[in-house]
């Protein structure tokens, strides 16, 4: 209490006398420190310090600790100092001191239990970018395997659909094929029996009910009762398996269902027992490729750019730290990269790649590219939508250095229009004497003045020709015909 009393008995003006004494000796001291660091980075790092810029700082700390500054000590103080930041640049005191454990330098127990806590800055931030970068790798391997496998149900089973739908096609046709001709020959038999004297013997009538039953097709006339046991067996088969793969889809679709649980499915609405067979299982397909759509437009070039751009800093940051730049500044530099990187992976797939009408692939190739940029000699689009995602978010300089070439390619395609102002104006020669622009002849009849040369030699021309004599020639007459 006595010293809260002390205080704010003062009066004002000794606080303020006392502030710029007491701000002068923190920010001197804070330098001095700061120059110990600097010393003993230069003889770690073997960087070469002038022997008077050594000597000044020393001196300099000597007269401060028995308050003997002066100030011309501390003017010499802050040439040396300055010429230490220089010989040490790019090095700084703040790179230093987000590398600088001051832990090492004690011994006990008591420091090693403090330096689990107080740890360097760089140390904290490379801890963070790493586990960024293990939890994005781990996301992504989770989601693509979810991915793969929900990709692969969807095919196969749109493909043992259509492979169905052939079969029965062709089972149908055999059986047709095969009545037919079973109807065709007994009515050959009967035909011949009912009328023997019809004058075509009952081979002719055989060969043309044969040629009959071949024009229904190759399948047909050539199938048999082992050709149909085997279409059956094949239909059972692909049956079998589109029946198992529907099972694997449905707990596929229960699976993401879990997590999304904040959502109602469709297979959890009451009417949805009310469906028949097949009207579930296309509930299921079509829920299964809007999944599939979202997570291959949005969710994994999200996750490619974070990646991308996690890539980039952890190749970054061990750099920096072996060569004591890294500081805070790199810190806030790395953060935003971080924050790029999905940001550019996703509009690098909102750019380059139409939403196409079936499922993504991941090859290249498989979606129609918007644009075709070319990066020295290979195209865009032999990329595929992740890897340029994944690009995008490494390099986001990449990604400006496309656009900025398809926005280059569209505008040299349109000219530059030309601006017409609708005035004509006369030619200026050196002499400052404005001089009539030329004419343009457009064609049209102009009216000729009665002085002019034109005008003359035109009322000659008809003279002579009213005379009968020619201009040119005035005693020969002028044929008229």
């Amino acid at each position: 209490m006595q010293l809260f009393k002390d205080r704010f008995a003062r009066k004002p003006d000794a606080i303020e006398e006392e502030k710029p004494d007491s701000l002068r000796q923190t920010v001197l001291t804070s330098c001095i420190t700061n120059t110990q660091l600097m010393l003993m980075t230069a003889s770690e790092r073997s960087i070469k310090v002038d022997g008077s810029i050594v000597k000044t700082i020393m001196e300099t700390q000597d007269a401060m600790d028995r308050n003997l500054l002066s100030p011309s000590q501390i003017a010499r103080f802050w040439e040396a100092y300055e010429l230490l930041a220089s010989a040490l640049s790019p090095i700084t005191v703040d790179s230093i001191k987000a590398t600088f454990d001051p832990q090492l330098h004690q011994n006990g127990l008591l420091a090693h239990l403090r330096r689990r806590n107080d740890v360097p800055f760089s140390t904290k931030c490379a801890f963070v970018y790493k586990s960024l970068s293990i939890g994005t790798l781990i996301a992504l391997i989770v989601i693509q395997i979810f991915w793969s496998i929900g990709n692969t149900l969807v095919t196969d089973i749109g493909k043992q659909t259509d492979k169905l739908h052939d079969l029965k096609a062709d089972l149908f046709t055999t059986e047709d094929g095969s009545s037919d001709r079973g109807t065709s020959a007994s009515s050959t038999a009967m035909e011949s029996a009912v009328s023997p004297a019809s004058g075509m013997s009952v081979e002719t009538k055989a060969a043309r009910d044969t040629g009959t039953v071949g024009a229904i097709g190759t399948v047909a006339a050539t199938s048999t009762p082992a050709d149909i046991q085997d279409l059956n067996r094949r239909i059972d088969e692909y049956l079998s398996w589109r029946d198992a793969e529907i099972i694997q889809l449905k707990n596929w679709n229960k699976t993401w269902g879990t997590v999304i649980f904040f959502l109602n499915q469709t297979w959890e609405q009451p009417g949805y027992s009310s469906l028949s067979n097949e009207a579930k299982v296309r509930v299921h397909y079509v829920s299964a490729q809007y999944v599939l759509h979202a997570l291959s437009s949005y969710v994994l070039p999200i996750l490619y750019g974070l990646l991308g751009a996690s890539f980039y800093v952890l190749r970054k940051l061990p750099k920096e730290i072996d060569q004591l730049t890294f500081s805070l500044n790199s810190h806030i530099d790395y953060s935003l990269r971080i924050t790029q990187g999905p940001l550019a992976g996703i509009m690098a797939s909102f750019l380059f790649y139409d939403g196409p009408a079936e499922l993504h692939s991941l090859s290249a190739g498989t979606s129609h590219a918007v644009a075709t940029i070319k990066l020295g000699s290979t195209d865009l689009t032999n990329f595929s939508p992740l890897a340029v995602a994944f690009l995008s978010g490494y390099s986001v300089e990449l990604l400006f250095y496309i656009i900025d070439r398809l926005i280059s390619m569209l505008t040299s395609k349109t000219g530059t229009p030309t601006i017409r102002t609708g005035i004509t104006t006369g030619e200026k020669p050196a002499s400052g004497v404005m001089r009539p622009a030329p004419e343009r002849d457009s064609g049209a009849e102009k009216p000729v003045s009665a002085s002019s040369p034109d005008a003359s030699s035109g009322e000659t021309e008809a003279e002579n020709k009213s005379s009968g004599t020619s201009a040119a020639n005035p005693g020969k007459p002028v044929d008229t015909t």
